[in-house]
């Protein structure tokens, strides 16, 4: 019984009360109120037997749970540490998202999409992608997993030759002999190369769109194990009965128990397991600070969706199948000579490879929608700061919109915060799987995406420089007496003395050693705001030998910036910076400041209070005794 819940027959309910013990008997007929012809009654008592038997089950449960996931400890401890590794090794061999987890409602709601519409988006399984042609637009779409961009490809190629009865039968109802037949005799001729190999390789094995790939086969795992076992299988029935959401919501409280459980070994004990085949990357994971993020999310589709009549995300996998009325819209019969008009004019356009190299290729009208899925939580700051510089160039400046999703319940990287992004409402977003919505509008934003260069111009000297320069480090507390005595020092300050003995031996080779190891300055870098308007006056406290300029091109330096401070409390390391300044031709816009940023006396040389637009620390601030000090004059 608590394999199966609440979801019997009623042969199997008689069967079960037959077996049941005497004292159970005589609490039934003791509970059973008079007027026999209570049919609401009998219902009720119904349901108040079966959560009282599942609570008796319950021990029973927790037992058999504690047993399989001690047996399946090792196998999830190596999820856990080579999460990334297995996630990653699994593209290119297989799909991984076997339908699109993001809701395209919410999309269609804030895009208004139109013919003279432009989107590009990351494929995925391609549901949203089709969604978008839908509305009419025109869409480029880019996955670098060959595996997602052949299943796009191959439910493009079933709208261009089947009509819609086998399309629904193929991708609605995993009729995939039907797939097999038409695949050797209609399809398989319309598909590139790399897309006909997959798909050789995998369709004799495939049984079910429903649960393959990664994320099909988690599904599969939770519906036929997880959820039995934990005594919720009336989800399944209640999807299956549509049942209403009040009801289904009744029963939800009366178990909540189970429900708990679930979400506790979802968190606890399956969050890497689970993440890495549903195709959500340790970075991705680690953006938010929720306690119970799986938990969240169960609540969210219990009490925020329908879940039994609409959301076709859970209900399909609980089924197995997509039904015509629980489906997503590109399988309703009513779009789909809308799809084949789209498929027909060619207004979809399938890149294999990255974003960066989808924009490159991108020919014709600019971008109006940029979608970016959530593939913005996977990435670092300079990928970010890159691929936006890129996409933004590609993009129409007036009519322009930069969509995403995050798990993350704020905007979580600076290059993103720079869009002026607006969160978007999504409190009945089907899928519940991220934590916030953002949309950027292009004419609204103030700042620019530009590309940063993180080629390093000083040429690496050698392994015996590096050493030489190390053993300069390693020794200088042993021998700072006698680097201040030969150092040409006018500091007035012990700390500007101490910092000038340390650098004026090493200024030469400083920035090819310390590149190996400052790997946040790049992040610094990237995370620049630089306005569209130019004019910016930059301050770089403890900016040393000017390293930080050649992150920018140098035409993007003068033509955004009116000035820039460089201070320094060390004249060898300024010495260094004056020839680096002179050699990118930026003399006329850069000041070189010898000074003491902790001093009230370093205002006199800096720009007037007030029209600074950024001051930057690259690991300066560690090197700076009186720290509070220095973040009050920087701001």
């Amino acid at each position: 019984f608590f394999f199966r819940g609440t979801n019997q027959s009623k042969e199997e309910t008689s069967t079960m009360c037959k077996a049941t013990s005497t004292a159970d008997s005589q609490l039934r007929s003791n509970a059973k109120p008079q007027c026999s012809g209570s049919k609401k009654s009998e219902k009720n008592w119904s349901s108040t037997k079966l959560v009282i038997k599942s609570y008796a089950f319950l021990p029973f449960q927790i037992a058999l749970l504690l047993v399989l996931l001690t047996i399946a400890a090792p196998i999830l401890f190596v999820f856990l540490v080579c999460h990334d590794l297995i996630m990653f090794a699994l593209v290119g061999k297989t799909y991984l998202y076997n339908m699109s987890w993001e809701d395209p409602a919410i999309d269609q709601r804030v895009f208004n999409l139109k013919d003279d519409d432009h989107v590009i988006t990351i494929a995925s399984a391609g549901d949203n992608v089709l969604d978008y042609l839908i509305e009419g637009a025109e869409v480029t779409a880019v996955d670098f997993n060959i595996c997602q961009i052949a299943l796009t490809e191959i439910k493009i190629a079933c709208i261009e030759h089947l009509p819609f009865e086998e399309f629904f039968r193929i991708f609605a109802q995993n009729d995939i002999e039907l797939l097999r037949e038409r695949y050797a005799t209609v399809l398989r001729g319309s598909l590139r190369k790399e897309v006909q190999d997959m798909w050789d390789a995998q369709l004799p094995y495939l049984k079910s769109f429903m649960y393959s790939g990664s994320s099909g086969f988690l599904a599969k795992l939770l519906v036929k194990v997880i959820i039995p076992l934990c005594g919720l299988s009336f989800i399944e029935d209640a999807v299956r009965r549509r049942m209403p959401k009040k009801e289904f919501l009744e029963l939800v409280n009366k178990y909540h128990l189970q429900v708990k459980a679930v979400a506790w070994i979802s968190d606890k004990v399956l969050l890497a397991a689970m993440c890495l085949f549903a195709g959500v990357p340790k970075r991705q994971l680690d953006l938010t600070n929720r306690k119970t993020p799986l938990g969240d999310v169960l609540t969210h589709i219990f009490y925020n969706t329908d879940l039994t009549n609409d959301n076709y995300f859970y209900g399909g996998y609980l089924l197995g199948e997509f039904t015509e009325t629980c489906c997503p819209r590109y399988l309703m019969k009513e779009h789909y000579p809308a799809l084949q008009k789209a498929v027909a004019k060619k207004r979809l356009h399938l890149v294999h490879g990255t974003f960066v190299e989808a924009c490159n290729q991108a020919k014709g009208r600019p971008f109006t929608v940029s979608s970016l899925l959530d593939h913005m939580d996977w990435m670092p700051i300079p990928m970010i700061s890159a691929e936006l510089a890129l996409l933004t160039s590609k993009m129409d400046l007036k009519r322009g919109r930069i969509f995403w999703r995050s798990f993350s319940d704020t905007v979580h990287s600076p290059p993103l915060m720079w869009l002026n992004a607006k969160k978007v409402d999504d409190h009945d977003d089907k899928v519940g799987m991220y934590f916030s919505t953002w949309i950027s509008h292009t004419k609204d934003v103030d700042f620019e995406a530009l590309d940063r260069v993180d080629r390093l111009a000083v040429q690496n000297k050698g392994l015996l420089s590096q050493l030489k320069t190390g053993v300069k480090i390693v020794t200088f507390p042993m021998l700072q007496s006698f680097y201040k005595m030969s150092a040409a020092n006018n500091s007035k300050s012990k700390h500007g003395k101490a910092m000038e003995a340390f650098y004026a031996h090493q200024k030469e080779d400083y920035d090819s050693f310390r590149e190996n190891m400052l790997h946040g300055r790049p992040w610094l870098m990237h995370s620049f705001p630089i306005k569209k308007e130019g004019k910016m006056v930059w301050v770089d406290v403890g900016g040393g030998t000017a390293r930080n300029l050649e992150f920018m091109p140098k035409d993007v330096v003068r033509e955004k910036f009116s000035k820039i401070v460089i201070l320094d409390i060390s004249p060898s390391l300024l010495e260094m910076a004056k020839a680096r300044v002179e050699s990118m031709g930026l003399s006329d816009i850069v000041e070189l400041v010898e000074e003491d940023f902790t001093n009230e006396a370093a205002f006199k040389k800096l720009p007037a209070k007030g029209s600074v637009d950024v001051v930057t620390m690259s690991y300066s601030l560690s090197m700076i005794p009186d720290k509070e000090m220095a973040i009050k004059h920087a701001s």
